[in-house]
């Protein structure tokens, strides 16, 4: 197994430990090991990863749904994008949440998504990161400066609804609005979401409310409508 490979590998093991909520096994280790340049040739790396191999790709290759056609991210908007913020937003609203949209940042996108089936395998390479789902209470005041920062930023994955920044009315005061914590803490440029009024850090993965999306929606709903500001 080459270098690279072996190094995902032992990651995706990682998670895989991770994930498991009801039982976690955890590999005792009784000397240090050193991951170098030199891992693909470590014996004793290899014994502890062969007992996780077959249950992690057990996991992994998992369907959970269908995707009817080839899809990845592009901007101002793609199919992609559009599906992942619905997915966010549908999530949010399921578990109680006021949220009038959803607003992802395109560099989160980490992959595409091929044809066919979907495996958890794919979920984790699309979004390979532990963000989580945070809701805020902004100002009209704050939706303003968040209109421009999108378009400044050439566009970002916007659910349904999106329209509702684009066609700000005065008279509306407030809005609630979903995106991940990253965002939320100021990251890729949004650090004016400090001021929102309120926050709520829901505890749920962008990747687990994918996975949700994908089980409760099979096939995958494509919109292909143009999400622009």
């Amino acid at each position: 197994m080459p270098n690279q490979s072996k190094s995902v590998f032992f990651l995706c093991v990682i998670l895989f430990v991770n994930c498991k909520t009801e039982q976690s096994i955890h590999p005792q280790i009784s000397s240090n090991l050193s991951i170098t340049s030199n891992y693909e040739n470590n014996p004793e790396i290899d014994e502890i990863i062969k007992p996780y191999a077959k249950g992690l790709d057990n996991v992994m290759n998992e369907i959970i749904g269908f995707n009817p056609k080839f899809i990845e991210k592009q901007k101002p908007s793609s199919i992609l994008g559009n599906m992942m913020a619905d997915a966010i937003l549908y999530k949010s609203v399921k578990e109680g949440y006021t949220v009038d949209f959803c607003i992802l940042n395109y560099g989160g996108i980490r992959s595409s998504l091929d044809s066919g089936n979907i495996t958890l395998g794919e979920i984790f390479e699309l979004m390979p990161f532990e963000n989580q789902i945070t809701v805020l209470k902004i100002s009209n005041e704050i939706a303003q400066d968040l209109l421009i920062h999108i378009l400044e930023k050439g566009g970002e994955p916007m659910s349904e609804k999106f329209q509702m920044l684009r066609d700000i009315p005065k008279n509306q005061l407030y809005y609630y609005i979903a995106i991940n914590d990253y965002m939320a803490n100021g990251g890729d440029g949004y650090g004016f979401l400090s001021k929102a009024t309120q926050r709520w850090d829901t505890k749920i993965k962008i990747r687990d409310a994918l996975i949700d999306y994908i089980k409760t929606h099979n096939p995958l709903p494509l919109s292909n409508d143009k999400r622009e500001l």
